[in-house]
């Protein structure tokens, strides 16, 4: 440790950018009529009031899509944990209009994981407002959703700094 180490501080925080999982427009998790997410019981991020397409890995790490295909949780190398739920009660959907593409594991940013038929959806009156949330809190000093408005599969969503 240098004389002069004080002034710069602890040591350079980890940040942890998070990319658009799927098109459409960025909405405050407030917006999710649901309160586990509104609330951010489960955990802080953002959602996206989904475009038709699919759902794409927003990071490299390892994935675990649920067997009703409507969420995704990621784990990154850093230790960071998501989950991408696409939409609000679509559990209840059983797989219909929700196309798994990729196996569970490895993947790489950008690779395509779950088809999904926007309209089907809708048509049963599920809510389709997907949250993008970070589950394990206790390794977060703080969240920013850079993205506002309209996004596309890719653009930078979020940087998360670890503690």
């Amino acid at each position: 440790m240098g004389f002069f180490d004080f002034l710069k501080g602890k040591k350079d925080k980890k940040v942890v950018e998070i990319y658009s999982p799927l098109a459409g427009r960025v909405i405050p998790l407030e917006e999710v009529p649901d309160d586990a997410f509104s609330q951010k019981m489960i955990g802080d991020g953002c959602a996206i009031d989904p475009a038709p397409g699919a759902i794409y890995a927003p990071i490299d790490g390892e994935i675990d899509i649920f067997e009703t295909n409507h969420a995704i949780s990621v784990e990154t190398p850093s230790g960071l944990e998501l989950i991408i739920h696409f939409g609000v009660d679509t559990v209840k959907l059983n797989k219909e209009g929700l196309v798994r593409i990729a196996e569970n594991g490895g993947v790489k940013r950008g690779a395509e994981l779950v088809k999904y038929d926007l309209d089907l959806i809708k048509s049963k009156n599920y809510s389709t407002k997907t949250p993008i949330i970070v589950t394990n809190m206790d390794v977060v000093e703080s969240i920013e959703v850079v993205a506002n408005g309209d996004v596309n599969v890719g653009d930078l969503l979020m940087k998360v700094t670890l503690k």
